[in-house]
Formats: structure tokens, C-alpha cells, sequence
């Protein structure tokens, strides 16, 4: 194990005691093994999404260095946008790595959830019109409820279900959103209009660096840990966050938060 040969395993040979310290051995090895191949998967993903854009900003600057691109406006605003992509890669990444640690700074007071809800998808507006994307909801006569939240995690919770919809839905399409107010909980549903993703892809979607469909994500600009960092805020606010292929429907994505009792 000190030489991180997390392949080795112990023969187990009786039923007794060293019999059972043998299988927590082999289980232990299993464990760590696991972790380590994920480890080093992790870093992989890694670099190869820090790879691209930085390569897309080397071979810009270079071809204007050697003349072949003219330096305008238009090239200017293509390097700005690479180095946001950057920008967000490491940002994101940077969540996950305080997730982890569980140290993702997450308030716990009171917030609306619904109007946290109906501001972001306000910022969306013009976006989902560009993609010919009609979002319908539910939120306008709706009750609101209260939740022990954090007012900024909310935002980036909402816009990043929100940009996924913008990176994977089909237009023409819509986007379905509405909610059920429990006394114990406040369920908030996101449904799109297709094509939604396979089935075998479900279990996997809020994986980091996940995506369904490589060429197509990176098209849009996303970098496979939104999902991921939606997951972690739900679940650091007690919630639970799941999705599922309809019947004639895209994807939907269900979160279920917790509600403080009433007093």
C-alpha cells in the first residue's frame, strides 16, 4: 500500500480473525485502487479541458504575430471569449475542489427560491429568444416559499440548468418549468423539449467533465462540470437533484429541497 500497489490482494485462508482482516484488507486495496484510477482519470479530464482553449489562444496569437491574422476587432473579441471559456473552466473547477474539501461556502438564511428562480430566468430572456426557445412556467401566481438557502449558489444553480438547456435542446424547442410547494419541501421540475439524453447517460450526467455529446457541448461552450456543480449545491442545502428521459419530452431535471418547519 506505501507503494500505491493498490492491485495487491490477500489470500483469505480461514474464517477467523485474520480471516477477516484479510477481506478489510482486500476491500481497503479495492477502495483505493478505485480512487486512484479516478484520480488519475481526473486529472486526465483535466488537462485535456484546459488543453483546448488554451491551444485555440496559442494559435490565434501566433497567426497574428506572424502576420496571417490581421488584428481587428472581430479577432480580439474571439481571443476574449477563449479566455472566458478559460476563465470559467478554472472557476468551476475551483467550486468542485471546495465541494470536495466541504468547504463550498453555503449560507443558511432565508431566501426565496421562486424569485431567485423568476430573476435568473429574467437575465435568460434574450438568450432564449436568440435559440427560438419558449420558456413556459408556472412561477408568476405561484406561492413562495421559504428556504434556507444562499441567494448567490441559487443563481448559479438556476443559470447553469439553464445554460444546459441552451446547449443541448433543439430549436426550435421549449423549456417547461414548475414546481409543487410541500409543507416539507419545494420540488422544482426543468423540462425541455428534446432530444434529451440516452438512457445510459442518466446515471452519469452530473459525473464532472461528463458529456453526452463531446462535439456538440464544445460547440456551445460548456465545459461538463455544470451539472456537477449543481449537484454539490443541492445537496450541500439538503436537497436532491435527479433526471429523466419523459415520454415525448427532452430532459428533466428534478430538485427537491427541504423547507424549514413552520413555527
Amino acid at each position: 500500500m506505501s507503494e500505491r500497489k493498490f492491485e495487491t490482494r490477500v489470500a483469505i485462508a480461514s474464517h477467523d480473525e485474520l480471516g477477516q482482516l484479510a477481506s478489510d484488507f482486500n476491500n481497503m486495496a479495492q477502495a483505493l485502487d478505485r480512487y486512484e484510477r479516478m484520480r488519475r482519470q481526473w486529472l486526465s479530464d483535466i488537462s485535456h479541458e484546459l488543453r483546448t482553449p488554451l491551444s485555440i489562444l496559442r494559435a490565434e496569437i501566433e497567426a497574428m504575430q506572424d502576420g496571417v491574422r490581421e488584428i481587428t476587432r472581430d479577432s480580439l473579441e474571439s481571443l476574449h471569449t477563449e479566455i472566458l471559456h478559460l476563465g470559467k473552466i478554472v472557476n468551476d473547477l475551483h467550486d468542485l475542489s471546495l465541494a470536495d474539501s466541504a468547504m463550498l461556502a453555503i449560507k443558511k438564511e432565508p431566501v426565496k427560491p421562486l424569485e431567485i428562480l423568476r430573476s435568473t430566468l429574467k437575465s435568460f430572456e434574450t438568450r432564449f429568444r436568440d435559440r427560438d426557445i419558449t420558456v413556459e412556467d408556472d412561477l408568476e401566481s405561484a406561492q413562495e416559499s421559504i428556504l434556507a438557502g444562499d441567494e448567490n449558489r441559487l443563481k448559479q444553480l438556476f443559470s447553469n440548468i439553464l445554460e444546459n438547456t441552451l446547449s443541448y435542446a433543439d430549436c426550435p424547442g421549449t423549456l417547461k418549468i414548475w414546481h409543487h410547494h410541500r409543507a416539507a419541501e419545494l420540488t422544482l421540475n426543468f423540462m425541455d423539449s428534446g432530444p434529451g439524453v440516452p438512457e445510459g447517460s442518466l446515471e452519469r450526467l452530473f459525473d464532472r467533465l461528463y458529456r453526452v455529446d463531446e462535439s456538440r457541448n464544445r460547440e456551445h461552450g460548456g465545459s461538463g462540470l455544470g451539472l456537477a456543480i449543481c449537484k454539490s449545491i443541492v445537496e450541500a442545502l439538503g436537497g436532491e437533484i435527479k433526471a429523466a428521459n419523459p415520454p415525448g419530452a427532452g430532459l428533466w431535471i428534478k430538485i427537491v429541497f427541504p423547507l424549514p418547519s413552520p413555527r
